[in-house]
């Protein structure tokens, strides 16, 4: 007999089903691309907004990501799972805004929202929660490209180095290098919060 599937399980997307939904969408499936989009498209739009920082180049890029891999579903290979496969397409138009634009910094305060500081009510701790993020905020900005996008792939989208790797078109180890310098700088510029 077999035992029922635990609920959260049930909520967690499989490398399977995202393989199954690709090769129906390929098929000419809407609304199995549309559920692709609908799972993948928030972390995209997290990673996009960490990349560029600007509101109109983030959902340019991660449109244009979707276009693109709507175009080449047929020939996704299954040898990465669909969400890296979706992060390197969304990388490479990353850096495709980055040649025709600089990126503008913008206060899009989204690291605020992993901080407990919305329902502080300590005055202290709430404005301390805000100055910390602000510095991780500029900190973040004056890292190297490649040394922010592992970070963000890694901290924030809690992705392995293997995938990290595949994103960036990187080895796994030089994934690992990239996250190694912006912990030790991150850490270098954030000594007052540790």
């Amino acid at each position: 007999m077999d035992a029922p599937p635990d609920v959260a399980d049930a909520t967690v997307p499989s490398m399977l089903d995202d393989c199954a939904l690709v090769d129906a969408g390929a098929l000419g499936d809407l609304d199995a691309f549309e559920t692709l989009v609908l799972r993948h498209g928030p972390a995209l739009h997290r990673y996009a907004r960490r990349m560029l920082r600007d509101a109109g180049d983030v959902e340019d890029v991660v449109q244009d990501t979707f276009v693109a891999a709507w175009r080449q579903l047929g020939s996704f290979r299954g040898e990465s799972s669909v969400q890296t496969w979706f992060f390197a397409i969304c990388s490479r138009k990353i850096v495709d805004a980055h040649r025709f634009k600089r990126a503008q910094p913008v206060d899009d305060g989204f690291l605020e929202s992993l901080t407990p500081s919305a329902r502080c009510e300590d005055p202290f701790l709430s404005a301390s929660n805000a100055h910390f993020m602000s510095a991780l905020e500029a900190a973040l900005d004056d890292l190297p490209s490649r040394q922010r996008a592992t970070w963000v792939l890694r901290e924030i989208e809690a992705m392995s180095f293997v995938d990290i790797g595949a994103v960036l078109t990187l080895s796994p180890d030089c994934a690992r290098g990239h996250h190694r310098r912006a912990r030790a700088t991150l850490s270098e510029r954030l000594t007052r919060w540790q």
